[in-house]
Protein backbone atom coordinates (compact mmCIF):
# COMPACT_ATOMS: atom_id res chain seq x y z
CA UNK A 1 0.00 0.00 0.00
CA UNK A 2 1.49 3.50 -0.68
CA UNK A 3 1.56 6.13 1.32
CA UNK A 4 -1.08 7.85 -0.23
CA UNK A 5 -2.90 5.24 0.05
CA UNK A 6 -2.62 4.89 3.71
CA UNK A 7 -3.55 8.06 4.21
CA UNK A 8 -6.95 8.07 2.26
CA UNK A 9 -7.65 4.53 4.16
CA UNK A 10 -6.33 5.56 7.84
CA UNK A 11 -8.39 8.47 8.35
CA UNK A 12 -10.90 11.08 6.72
CA UNK A 13 -8.32 13.82 7.01
CA UNK A 14 -6.67 14.94 3.41
CA UNK A 15 -4.50 17.44 2.93
CA UNK A 16 -3.20 19.60 0.13
CA UNK A 17 -0.02 18.59 -0.07
CA UNK A 18 3.13 19.59 -2.47
CA UNK A 19 5.48 16.60 -1.23
CA UNK A 20 3.75 13.60 -2.96
CA UNK A 21 4.37 12.38 -6.39
CA UNK A 22 1.62 10.00 -7.98
CA UNK A 23 2.67 8.73 -11.29
CA UNK A 24 4.78 11.78 -11.67
CA UNK A 25 2.40 14.59 -11.01
CA UNK A 26 1.75 16.18 -8.07
CA UNK A 27 -0.97 14.89 -5.80
CA UNK A 28 -3.47 17.36 -4.70
CA UNK A 29 -5.41 16.06 -2.00
CA UNK A 30 -8.38 17.90 -0.40
CA UNK A 31 -7.51 20.05 2.59
CA UNK A 32 -9.05 18.93 6.02
CA UNK A 33 -12.10 19.55 7.08
CA UNK A 34 -12.98 18.32 9.74
CA UNK A 35 -11.26 19.65 13.76
CA UNK A 36 -7.66 18.38 14.05
CA UNK A 37 -6.78 16.78 17.37
CA UNK A 38 -3.48 16.32 18.48
CA UNK A 39 -2.15 13.78 20.71
CA UNK A 40 -1.63 15.18 23.96
CA UNK A 41 2.19 13.26 24.27
CA UNK A 42 3.09 15.38 21.39
CA UNK A 43 1.63 18.49 22.59
CA UNK A 44 3.38 18.16 26.23
CA UNK A 45 6.72 18.72 23.99
CA UNK A 46 5.72 22.39 23.43
CA UNK A 47 4.56 23.16 27.22
CA UNK A 48 6.13 26.56 27.88
CA UNK A 49 8.06 26.71 31.34
CA UNK A 50 11.18 28.62 32.48
CA UNK A 51 14.20 27.17 32.77
CA UNK A 52 16.09 26.33 36.35
CA UNK A 53 19.93 25.03 35.15
CA UNK A 54 22.31 26.86 33.21
CA UNK A 55 23.46 24.11 31.52
CA UNK A 56 19.77 23.77 29.82
CA UNK A 57 20.01 27.58 29.22
CA UNK A 58 20.38 28.51 25.22
CA UNK A 59 21.99 31.75 23.87
CA UNK A 60 21.67 33.80 26.39
CA UNK A 61 25.42 33.65 27.01
CA UNK A 62 25.63 37.42 27.24
CA UNK A 63 23.05 37.95 29.71
CA UNK A 64 24.72 35.92 32.24
CA UNK A 65 27.85 37.58 31.79
CA UNK A 66 26.07 40.95 32.46
CA UNK A 67 24.67 39.06 35.46
CA UNK A 68 28.02 38.25 36.74
CA UNK A 69 29.31 41.76 36.19
CA UNK A 70 26.31 43.35 37.94
CA UNK A 71 26.83 41.08 41.32
CA UNK A 72 30.87 41.50 41.10
CA UNK A 73 29.57 45.56 40.89
CA UNK A 74 26.87 45.53 43.61
CA UNK A 75 30.31 44.11 46.01
CA UNK A 76 32.12 47.75 45.21
CA UNK A 77 29.14 50.07 44.71
CA UNK A 78 25.64 48.38 45.72
CA UNK A 79 24.06 48.80 42.80
CA UNK A 80 20.82 47.26 42.58
CA UNK A 81 20.11 45.55 38.81
CA UNK A 82 17.15 45.85 36.43
CA UNK A 83 16.32 43.43 33.88
CA UNK A 84 13.55 44.46 31.03
CA UNK A 85 12.05 41.63 29.28
CA UNK A 86 9.11 41.01 27.67
CA UNK A 87 6.53 38.36 28.10
CA UNK A 88 7.62 35.03 26.51
CA UNK A 89 11.51 36.07 26.33
CA UNK A 90 12.65 33.77 28.77
CA UNK A 91 13.15 36.47 31.76
CA UNK A 92 12.31 33.93 34.33
CA UNK A 93 14.75 31.43 32.88
CA UNK A 94 17.29 33.36 32.68
CA UNK A 95 16.92 34.67 36.53
CA UNK A 96 16.39 31.16 37.90
CA UNK A 97 19.55 29.72 36.12
CA UNK A 98 21.86 32.77 36.78
CA UNK A 99 21.72 31.46 40.56
CA UNK A 100 24.90 29.53 39.96
CA UNK A 101 26.40 33.38 40.59
CA UNK A 102 24.63 33.14 44.32
CA UNK A 103 23.29 29.82 44.96
CA UNK A 104 21.79 31.24 48.11
CA UNK A 105 19.66 33.86 46.07
CA UNK A 106 16.05 34.09 47.86
CA UNK A 107 13.50 34.52 44.16
CA UNK A 108 10.25 35.92 45.40
CA UNK A 109 7.72 35.71 42.17
CA UNK A 110 4.68 38.55 42.25
CA UNK A 111 2.13 36.60 40.18
CA UNK A 112 -0.44 38.46 41.71
CA UNK A 113 -1.20 42.01 42.46
CA UNK A 114 1.04 43.15 45.82
CA UNK A 115 -1.23 45.94 46.57
CA UNK A 116 -0.66 46.83 50.19
CA UNK A 117 2.15 47.52 52.64
CA UNK A 118 1.05 44.60 54.80
CA UNK A 119 1.44 42.00 51.59
CA UNK A 120 4.65 43.21 50.89
CA UNK A 121 6.29 43.08 54.63
CA UNK A 122 4.78 39.88 54.72
CA UNK A 123 6.14 37.99 51.29
CA UNK A 124 9.72 39.66 52.51
CA UNK A 125 9.50 38.73 56.25
CA UNK A 126 8.61 35.37 54.69
CA UNK A 127 11.31 35.18 52.48
CA UNK A 128 13.72 36.89 54.33
CA UNK A 129 12.84 33.66 57.06
CA UNK A 130 11.95 36.78 59.61
CA UNK A 131 9.52 35.97 62.36
CA UNK A 132 9.26 38.85 64.10
CA UNK A 133 6.29 41.04 62.73
CA UNK A 134 6.54 44.88 61.52
CA UNK A 135 3.93 47.54 61.03
CA UNK A 136 6.51 49.48 58.22
CA UNK A 137 8.87 49.00 55.86
CA UNK A 138 10.97 51.39 57.72
CA UNK A 139 10.90 48.89 60.54
CA UNK A 140 11.98 46.16 58.33
CA UNK A 141 14.29 48.29 57.07
CA UNK A 142 16.42 48.70 60.50
CA UNK A 143 15.61 45.34 61.24
CA UNK A 144 17.46 43.95 58.30
CA UNK A 145 20.09 46.69 58.37
CA UNK A 146 21.22 45.72 61.77
CA UNK A 147 20.66 41.82 61.72
CA UNK A 148 20.98 40.24 58.62
CA UNK A 149 24.33 39.05 56.46
CA UNK A 150 24.04 40.17 53.15
CA UNK A 151 21.38 38.66 50.71
CA UNK A 152 20.59 38.12 47.50
CA UNK A 153 16.94 38.86 46.58
CA UNK A 154 15.29 38.03 43.16
CA UNK A 155 12.03 39.85 42.42
CA UNK A 156 10.23 39.25 39.49
CA UNK A 157 7.49 41.72 38.27
CA UNK A 158 7.86 44.69 40.23
CA UNK A 159 5.42 46.25 37.75
CA UNK A 160 2.78 43.97 40.19
CA UNK A 161 3.45 46.92 42.87
CA UNK A 162 1.35 49.73 41.43
CA UNK A 163 -2.06 50.36 40.19
CA UNK A 164 -2.40 53.47 37.86
CA UNK A 165 -4.73 55.62 40.09
CA UNK A 166 -4.77 58.69 42.54
CA UNK A 167 -2.07 57.08 44.97
CA UNK A 168 -1.10 53.92 43.21
CA UNK A 169 2.49 54.82 43.16
CA UNK A 170 2.97 55.28 46.55
CA UNK A 171 3.71 51.50 47.76
CA UNK A 172 6.23 51.23 44.44
CA UNK A 173 7.55 54.42 45.74
CA UNK A 174 7.92 53.47 48.86
CA UNK A 175 9.84 50.13 48.11
CA UNK A 176 12.28 51.80 46.08
CA UNK A 177 13.19 54.00 48.98
CA UNK A 178 13.83 50.41 51.14
CA UNK A 179 15.51 48.97 48.30
CA UNK A 180 17.76 52.12 48.53
CA UNK A 181 17.96 51.85 52.03
CA UNK A 182 18.91 48.26 52.10
CA UNK A 183 21.10 48.13 48.75
CA UNK A 184 23.95 47.19 51.50
CA UNK A 185 22.62 44.13 53.12
CA UNK A 186 20.87 43.15 49.99
CA UNK A 187 21.79 42.90 45.98
CA UNK A 188 18.51 43.75 44.60
CA UNK A 189 17.83 42.45 41.28
CA UNK A 190 14.09 43.05 40.01
CA UNK A 191 12.45 42.27 36.80
CA UNK A 192 10.22 44.43 34.60
CA UNK A 193 8.40 43.88 31.02
CA UNK A 194 9.10 46.24 28.53
CA UNK A 195 5.74 47.77 28.05
CA UNK A 196 5.79 48.59 32.55
CA UNK A 197 9.66 50.30 31.97
CA UNK A 198 8.31 52.44 29.09
CA UNK A 199 5.73 53.58 31.44
CA UNK A 200 7.22 54.11 34.86
CA UNK A 201 10.38 55.87 33.05
CA UNK A 202 7.71 58.30 31.92
CA UNK A 203 6.29 59.26 34.75
CA UNK A 204 8.31 58.22 38.06
CA UNK A 205 11.49 58.26 36.06
CA UNK A 206 12.43 54.03 36.73
CA UNK A 207 15.79 53.81 35.27
CA UNK A 208 17.12 56.16 37.68
CA UNK A 209 17.09 54.22 40.04
CA UNK A 210 18.85 51.50 38.64
CA UNK A 211 22.92 52.17 37.57
CA UNK A 212 22.72 48.47 36.23
CA UNK A 213 19.88 47.71 33.37
CA UNK A 214 20.45 44.36 31.18
CA UNK A 215 17.93 44.57 28.56
CA UNK A 216 17.06 40.66 27.01
CA UNK A 217 18.50 40.72 23.30
CA UNK A 218 16.28 38.81 20.92
CA UNK A 219 16.75 35.01 20.54
CA UNK A 220 18.64 34.57 17.28
CA UNK A 221 17.10 32.39 14.57
CA UNK A 222 19.17 29.68 14.14
CA UNK A 223 18.82 29.26 17.58
CA UNK A 224 14.98 29.57 17.42
CA UNK A 225 15.68 26.58 14.57
CA UNK A 226 17.12 24.50 16.40
CA UNK A 227 14.57 24.71 19.35
CA UNK A 228 12.08 23.65 17.18
CA UNK A 229 13.62 21.03 15.59
CA UNK A 230 14.58 19.52 18.95
CA UNK A 231 11.07 19.70 19.98
CA UNK A 232 10.30 17.55 17.24
CA UNK A 233 13.34 15.03 17.71
CA UNK A 234 11.59 11.40 16.58
CA UNK A 235 9.22 12.74 14.18
CA UNK A 236 9.23 12.83 10.71
CA UNK A 237 8.00 16.37 9.80
CA UNK A 238 5.99 17.12 6.09
CA UNK A 239 5.36 20.51 5.42
CA UNK A 240 2.25 21.76 4.17
CA UNK A 241 1.31 24.75 1.23
CA UNK A 242 0.59 28.29 3.47
CA UNK A 243 -2.86 29.29 2.43
CA UNK A 244 -1.21 32.36 1.11
CA UNK A 245 1.84 31.93 -1.28
CA UNK A 246 2.51 34.22 -3.90
CA UNK A 247 2.50 32.57 -7.88
CA UNK A 248 5.97 32.95 -8.76
CA UNK A 249 6.48 30.33 -5.39
CA UNK A 250 3.17 28.21 -6.86
CA UNK A 251 4.54 27.99 -9.95
CA UNK A 252 8.13 27.17 -8.70
CA UNK A 253 6.70 24.44 -6.17
CA UNK A 254 4.75 22.67 -9.18
CA UNK A 255 8.59 22.93 -11.51
CA UNK A 256 10.83 21.30 -8.69
CA UNK A 257 10.97 17.65 -7.12
CA UNK A 258 9.24 16.31 -4.01
CA UNK A 259 12.54 16.85 -1.63
CA UNK A 260 13.02 20.60 -3.18
CA UNK A 261 9.39 20.95 -2.47
CA UNK A 262 10.17 20.28 1.09
CA UNK A 263 12.65 22.01 1.28
CA UNK A 264 11.46 25.04 -0.04
CA UNK A 265 8.05 25.06 2.00
CA UNK A 266 10.96 24.20 5.04
CA UNK A 267 12.49 27.45 4.42
CA UNK A 268 9.24 29.20 3.79
CA UNK A 269 7.66 28.13 7.75
CA UNK A 270 10.57 29.37 9.01
CA UNK A 271 10.38 32.54 7.40
CA UNK A 272 7.23 33.19 8.96
CA UNK A 273 7.93 31.69 12.00
CA UNK A 274 10.59 34.02 12.31
CA UNK A 275 8.91 37.47 11.12
CA UNK A 276 6.48 36.25 14.02
CA UNK A 277 8.25 35.58 16.98
CA UNK A 278 10.97 37.98 16.85
CA UNK A 279 13.31 36.31 18.62
CA UNK A 280 10.78 35.69 21.41
CA UNK A 281 11.24 32.11 22.19
CA UNK A 282 7.96 31.35 23.91
CA UNK A 283 6.36 32.88 20.59
CA UNK A 284 8.39 30.97 18.38
CA UNK A 285 7.35 27.56 20.67
CA UNK A 286 3.23 28.72 20.21
CA UNK A 287 3.43 29.14 16.74
CA UNK A 288 5.30 25.62 15.82
CA UNK A 289 2.80 23.88 18.10
CA UNK A 290 -0.26 26.29 16.50
CA UNK A 291 1.28 24.80 13.02
CA UNK A 292 0.85 21.22 13.58
CA UNK A 293 -1.49 20.50 11.51
CA UNK A 294 -1.76 16.45 12.14
CA UNK A 295 0.25 13.68 13.92
CA UNK A 296 -0.16 10.48 12.28
CA UNK A 297 1.56 8.11 14.50
CA UNK A 298 5.64 9.71 13.93
CA UNK A 299 5.02 11.99 10.88
CA UNK A 300 3.81 15.55 11.98
CA UNK A 301 2.40 17.55 8.92
CA UNK A 302 3.04 21.49 9.24
CA UNK A 303 1.18 24.44 7.94
CA UNK A 304 2.33 27.69 8.97
CA UNK A 305 -1.02 29.20 11.01
CA UNK A 306 -2.46 32.65 10.11
CA UNK A 307 -2.73 35.54 12.19
CA UNK A 308 -5.90 37.25 12.12
CA UNK A 309 -5.66 41.29 11.53
CA UNK A 310 -7.15 43.22 14.43
CA UNK A 311 -9.14 46.00 12.42
CA UNK A 312 -12.22 46.67 14.59
CA UNK A 313 -11.11 47.84 18.38
CA UNK A 314 -12.32 50.72 19.92
CA UNK A 315 -10.49 52.94 21.79
CA UNK A 316 -11.79 51.59 25.16
CA UNK A 317 -10.46 48.89 24.12
CA UNK A 318 -7.02 49.61 23.81
CA UNK A 319 -7.11 51.45 26.86
CA UNK A 320 -8.18 48.30 28.74
CA UNK A 321 -5.50 46.30 26.57
CA UNK A 322 -2.76 49.24 27.20
CA UNK A 323 -3.61 48.68 31.08
CA UNK A 324 -2.70 45.17 30.61
CA UNK A 325 0.71 46.02 29.38
CA UNK A 326 1.27 48.27 32.13
CA UNK A 327 0.35 46.06 34.85
CA UNK A 328 1.01 42.27 33.09
CA UNK A 329 -2.15 41.68 34.07
CA UNK A 330 -5.65 42.84 35.56
CA UNK A 331 -8.78 41.56 37.27
CA UNK A 332 -12.09 43.22 36.81
CA UNK A 333 -12.16 45.21 40.35
CA UNK A 334 -8.52 46.60 38.87
CA UNK A 335 -9.75 47.43 35.63
CA UNK A 336 -12.74 49.35 37.04
CA UNK A 337 -10.21 51.51 39.41
CA UNK A 338 -7.77 52.04 36.48
CA UNK A 339 -10.46 53.33 33.63
CA UNK A 340 -12.96 54.29 36.40
CA UNK A 341 -14.91 52.20 34.33
CA UNK A 342 -18.30 50.50 35.42
CA UNK A 343 -18.46 47.10 36.41
CA UNK A 344 -21.00 46.37 33.58
CA UNK A 345 -18.64 48.11 30.89
CA UNK A 346 -15.63 46.48 31.99
CA UNK A 347 -17.10 42.78 32.26
CA UNK A 348 -18.65 43.42 27.88
CA UNK A 349 -15.26 45.04 26.92
CA UNK A 350 -13.34 41.71 28.45
CA UNK A 351 -16.07 39.33 27.04
CA UNK A 352 -15.44 40.81 23.88
CA UNK A 353 -11.14 41.00 24.14
CA UNK A 354 -11.55 36.96 25.02
CA UNK A 355 -14.27 36.51 22.45
CA UNK A 356 -11.07 37.64 19.69
CA UNK A 357 -8.99 36.01 22.10
CA UNK A 358 -6.88 39.29 22.15
CA UNK A 359 -6.24 38.40 26.08
CA UNK A 360 -6.45 35.29 28.16
CA UNK A 361 -7.50 34.71 32.03
CA UNK A 362 -6.18 32.91 34.85
CA UNK A 363 -6.66 32.19 38.26
CA UNK A 364 -4.42 34.44 40.53
CA UNK A 365 -3.18 32.45 43.81
CA UNK A 366 -5.76 33.86 45.78
CA UNK A 367 -8.32 32.48 43.11
CA UNK A 368 -9.70 35.50 41.45
CA UNK A 369 -9.64 35.64 37.95
CA UNK A 370 -7.10 38.12 35.95
CA UNK A 371 -6.71 39.20 32.37
CA UNK A 372 -3.39 39.42 30.04
CA UNK A 373 -2.40 40.04 26.93
CA UNK A 374 -2.14 36.66 25.10
CA UNK A 375 1.44 36.11 23.69
CA UNK A 376 0.05 35.75 20.17
CA UNK A 377 -0.41 38.80 19.68
CA UNK A 378 1.81 40.94 21.95
CA UNK A 379 3.56 42.56 19.08
CA UNK A 380 0.27 43.34 16.73
CA UNK A 381 -1.36 44.96 19.92
CA UNK A 382 1.97 46.79 20.62
CA UNK A 383 1.97 47.98 17.25
CA UNK A 384 -1.63 49.07 17.52
CA UNK A 385 -0.93 51.04 20.23
CA UNK A 386 1.61 52.97 18.83
CA UNK A 387 -0.61 54.13 16.11
CA UNK A 388 -3.50 54.69 17.45
CA UNK A 389 -2.36 55.89 20.83
CA UNK A 390 1.06 57.16 19.61
CA UNK A 391 2.82 55.19 22.15
CA UNK A 392 6.09 55.79 21.34
CA UNK A 393 8.28 52.25 23.08
CA UNK A 394 10.64 50.38 21.50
Amino acid sequence: MSFLDKIKSGTSFLYKLFDIDEKNEVSIIKEAEEKKVLPNDYLERFTLYPIQNKEFLKNREEELKSLELSYENWKIANSPLLVVNDPGEGGTSLLHASTYIYPSAKILETKATIDTYDKLIALLSKLLRIEDSFNSLKELEIYINQNLESEVIILENIERLFIRRVKGFDLLEDFLLFLHATKTKIYWIISINKYSFYYLNRVKFLASHFPSIVHLKPISNEHLKSEILDRNKGYKLVYLKPTKLSSKVEKQLKKISKEERQELLEKIFFKQLFLFSKGNISKAILYARNSAYNVKEKTVFVKPIQIKVIDDLALNDLFILEAMFQHRSLSIDELNIVLRNSDRQSRLSIEKLLEKQLIRQRASINGRLEYRINLIYLNLLKDLLRERLNRNFR
